[in-house]
């Protein structure tokens, strides 16, 4: 619609190919002006005029664009003439990579004339932009048309400057402005299939020309049934946004930088233009930074400039973020329970409230006839923006605020959360999970998304017999109007199933291992204290919805054993969900220095220190806890836990058992009548250190012992994957035979209730490989780390699968083991466990074991490592990140390590200046250099 002037513009290019000429055209606009579109239309075109067309779409796939695809066109259309296997092998240099399949197009494209359409070419990757900028080139005399969509944005290094010179020198440049009225208009009937009225019209104008909102706007009013036709003529039936496109825009809110979201706040606020200057003055942004996400929000057309000031591009997103909640204020302090509201804006009953009708003319669930309720509007992001804080407890109203940083509101939240939230229940802190869900499901989360959060959280519940808080989950989802059919079924399956479980005696679905308390089985009293969940403690005595009491404390939050944000991070961190647990952690110290007020900084670096600790980054986590222990307060010594287990555990990592000692003193000390929220890791490292003082036998009974009925912490063996397996080891060194087949069953029976986290998954592989030396469990153990982002773990599994492997006589893969777990230990800086390593490839008589040098240089091609040349050689023979992982035994995580100091020692910033470099210093080919290295036999 209104693009027939850009359609006749490719069209002539299309006819110009078609008659042997060759060309570039360049279609740029912001999100939303349909430029896939136009790809997609000039692609059908192309094949009915009897074209040969490739698509691509960059950042897609590690193999570059446009190279991947043009291979994938030369298998098809020239299977004799063109060695595949040669072009697609991750062996190839880029550079005769680039000029072999330039010269197979060309012969291609003499056959019959070519279409080559790259869509987002914004996100393209530097081999990508080199090859693309060559072959335009290179190909520019043949009937070769590259049709490119473009979105203006911050690319970078040799990539940016490659589009830069196509868009300069080689290309026809073809923008998209924002449709006229009379395009809008047409675009509305086609929408509606009637003829707009003012109504619509003028819900139209506020999506500034941009299709897309159009489009997403009128499907939305559909959806919710707010269009009416009368006589040929469509109307709209509602004064504010649909939910449905609040939905849809949050992603587009949430894929921007996350500077520029924070530019968005201030306008959404107030309503009208700002200034630059004004928008400086966002909370936790400094004004260069500003300056940078403005020039980048009017790049991708979100704002506009208007004078001296900035307005919104698109009145509806202005809208979408100022929409703010009018929410029925419940007696007394608190407010109306999460999840109260449908996504259709229907306030809904718990079930135990007295029935009444719901409004709208729905269908009306069970229980909800006959009442009328005010109906709220739907929460938009801007209501995630501001500062919102629970009467139930004030660490709730820091979740509040801090839970934008995982996504959409409505939609991502409450899917991250989802299985993390299952973690955390099924680990046996049903009550912090259940807080947790209670603030995700905020009104106007979609109904779908809210049934996926609620059916794994239940059954995280049920596992720990917290089966009446489960039945008021899903009974609550039930209500909901909105709920299609397929979730409604699971919804009432999982009802029937808690029901069924009600009949049953207490445990006989639960965990198969009575609650841990010290060795001792625990009293009735507290069994029903840990069942209601030690997060919810009562000051308040008001009555939560689940069925647990909420709390009201004050805003340091003393009255919760730890703050609930505490429990959040690591159960993302338990799940594998390193990025999001990272943006938690710091919204909330943002939010907790823009507070004013103070809060506990020391807790706060120490669960950082856990987080790096768990990715490998052990040299970052040891300042992160240094940095903790410095800023322990006084008056809450307990806060200063985490950092000091963080430590003991990083001291193993060194070898020095003294300050591992000194650390697990203080930690107990300081501990000692606390709460069990630090009893897990203090465990966990109580453990270690008896395992690395030479005590097998009290390592293991420190964690499990049958005889006396010391059952496996649900919450350790959650949140550390490798604990089975070390378990296993440590038992079958001392004899301890069926405490090392308990753990690997406990580790198997965490795994199988967490289907999605693979650290737990190849956690019970890691402890099953041990216990019947497989060495196919522990390759998959491995793998799965490695996918996990954990080094550490998968260094230990390479271990144990070298000792296997050394067991069975095969000395040649023994010694590449080691060097892959030598190598994943120095890239962590685990310098003991590398030490250990290191003397086992002594005693195997490799004489050239790499040592970190103490003279090593600090830039330049000396001072690379051993463990950073190899990651070189893999990536220069042409392997992906994810390729030179799998050959070299390491995760992407750590390859990326490698080349981002690669590149720092060596100060460059693409892979092609890494090339240049091989090959000005390396004498050896490539491929014989990565077959060759030091210290292999094979």
């Amino acid at each position: 619609m209104g693009r027939e002037d850009v359609l006749s513009a490719l069209g002539g290019h299309v006819n110009s190919v078609a008659e042997g000429s060759g060309g570039c055209v360049v279609v740029e606009g912001p999100f939303g002006t349909g430029k896939t579109r136009l790809l997609q239309a000039m692609a059908s075109e192309g094949a009915e005029r009897g074209l040969t067309v490739v698509s691509g779409q960059a950042g897609d796939s590690e193999r570059p664009v446009p190279l991947h695809p043009l291979i994938n066109l030369l298998r098809r259309v020239m299977p004799d003439a063109v060695d595949s296997g040669c072009l697609m092998s991750p062996d190839r240099n880029p550079f005769w990579l680039m000029d072999r399949v330039g010269e197979l197009v060309e012969q291609a494209a003499r056959r019959r004339p070519l279409m080559v359409v790259l869509d987002d070419a914004q996100r393209i990757d530097d081999v990508g932009g080199l090859a693309l900028r060559g072959l335009v080139q290179s190909l520019s005399a043949s009937p070769v048309l590259w049709l490119i969509a473009h979105r203006p944005a911050a690319t970078r290094s040799l990539a940016r400057h490659a589009l830069g010179w196509l868009l300069d020198h080689a290309a026809v440049r073809l923008p998209l402005d924002a449709l006229d009225d009379a395009a809008t208009a047409g675009l509305c009937t086609s929408i509606l299939g009637a003829a707009p009225d003012a109504s619509v019209l003028g819900w139209a104008d506020r999506c500034g020309g941009n299709p897309w909102l159009v489009e997403t706007l009128f499907d939305a009013f559909v959806r919710s049934g707010r269009i009416v036709v009368v006589d040929g003529t469509a109307s709209v039936l509602a004064d504010r946004l649909p939910e449905g496109f609040l939905t849809a825009v949050g992603p587009v809110l949430a894929g921007v930088p996350r500077p520029v979201r924070q530019l968005l706040a201030p306008g959404g606020r107030t309503g009208c233009a700002f200034t630059v200057e004004e928008a400086a003055t966002v909370p936790g942004e400094r004004a260069p930074d500003t300056v940078s996400a403005v020039e980048e929000a009017v790049r991708t057309g979100l704002l506009r400039r208007e004078g001296d000031g900035l307005v919104f591009a698109h009145p509806v997103i202005e809208e979408a973020l100022r929409h703010t909640a009018r929410q029925e204020r419940a007696p007394g302090p608190s407010v109306l329970p999460a999840g109260t509201v449908g996504t259709a804006g229907t306030l809904r009953a718990h079930p135990s409230d007295p029935p009444e009708a719901a409004p709208g003319g729905d269908p009306v669930p069970d229980g909800l006839q006959g009442v009328r309720l005010p109906v709220p509007e739907p929460v938009p992001a801007a209501a995630w923006l501001q500062t919102t804080q629970s009467a139930a407890c004030a660490c709730d109203g820091m979740v509040a605020r801090a839970l934008p940083a995982l996504g959409d509101p409505y939609d991502a939240i409450p899917r991250t959360l989802a299985p993390v939230l299952r973690l955390l229940a099924g680990a046996g802190r049903g009550a912090e999970a259940v807080r947790l869900a209670d603030i995700a499901l905020r009104p106007g989360v979609e109904a779908s998304a809210e049934v996926q959060l609620v059916l794994e959280l239940s059954d995280g519940l049920q596992h720990f017999d917290h089966r009446n808080m489960s039945l008021g989950l899903v009974r609550r989802s039930a209500a909901r109007h909105d709920v299609a059919g397929p979730d409604r079924a699971r919804l009432n399956g999982a009802i029937a199933r808690a029901a069924e479980l009600e009949d049953r005696p207490a445990g006989e679905h639960g965990a198969p291992w009575p609650a841990r308390l010290a060795g001792r089985a625990p009293s009735a009293d507290r069994r029903r204290g840990e069942a209601a969940g030690s997060g919810a403690r009562t000051t308040a005595g008001k009555p939560s919805p689940w069925g647990v009491q909420q709390t009201s404390v004050p805003a340091h939050c003393g009255s919760c054993e730890r703050p609930l944000w505490t429990w959040l991070v690591r159960a993302l961190v338990a799940a594998d969900r390193f990025e999001e647990a990272t943006a938690l952690l710091e919204a909330v110290g943002q939010e907790a220095e823009r507070s004013g007020e103070p809060w506990p900084r020391s807790l706060w670096h120490g669960h950082d220190a856990a987080l790096l600790a768990a990715g490998g980054r052990l040299d970052e986590a040891h300042g992160r806890a240094e940095t903790a222990l410095r800023l322990a307060d006084r008056s809450a010594p307990g806060d200063s836990v985490p950092a000091r287990v963080s430590l003991a555990r990083l001291s193993l990592h060194r070898g020095d058992l003294a300050t591992a000692s000194e650390q697990l003193r203080t930690a107990e000390r300081l501990g000692a009548g606390e709460g069990r929220a630090d009893k897990a890791p203090l465990d966990w490292a109580l453990a270690r250190f008896h395992a690395a003082s030479g005590r097998p036998a009290m390592a293991v009974q420190t964690l499990i012992n049958v005889e006396g009925q010391v059952s496996p912490d649900r919450l350790l063996f959650t949140e550390v994957p490798t604990a089975a397996a070390v378990v296993v080891r440590l038992a079958l060194r001392s004899g301890l035979t069926a405490e090392a087949q308990r753990a690997a069953e406990f580790a198997r029976g965490i795994a199988e209730r967490n289907p999605t986290v693979r650290s737990l998954t190849g956690g019970a592989e890691h402890a099953e490989g041990v216990l019947r030396n497989d060495m196919v469990a522990l390759h998959r153990a491995a793998d799965l780390y490695r996918q996990a982002a954990r080094p550490l773990a998968a260094a230990g599994a390479l271990e144990d699968a070298a000792e296997v492997e050394q067991g069975m006589g095969n000395r040649t893969r023994t010694v590449r083991l080691l060097e892959s777990a030598a190598d994943l230990y120095l890239s962590c800086g685990a310098q003991h466990d590398m030490d250990r390593v290191q003397g086992r490839l002594r005693r195997l008589g490799v004489q050239e074991v790499s040592t970190p040098g103490a003279f090593r240089a600090k830039t330049g091609w000396e001072s690379l490592t051993d463990a950073e040349l190899r990651v070189v050689r893999a990536i220069v023979d042409g392997r992906t990140n994810r390729e030179a992982a799998s050959l070299l035994f390491l995760s992407p995580h750590t390859v990326d390590s490698h080349l981002r100091r690669v590149f720092s020692k060596l100060g460059i910033n693409s892979r092609v200046e890494l090339t240049k470099h091989f090959i000005s210093h390396e004498t050896l080919p490539p491929v014989a250099a990565a077959s060759h290295r030091p210290g292999s036999t094979g």
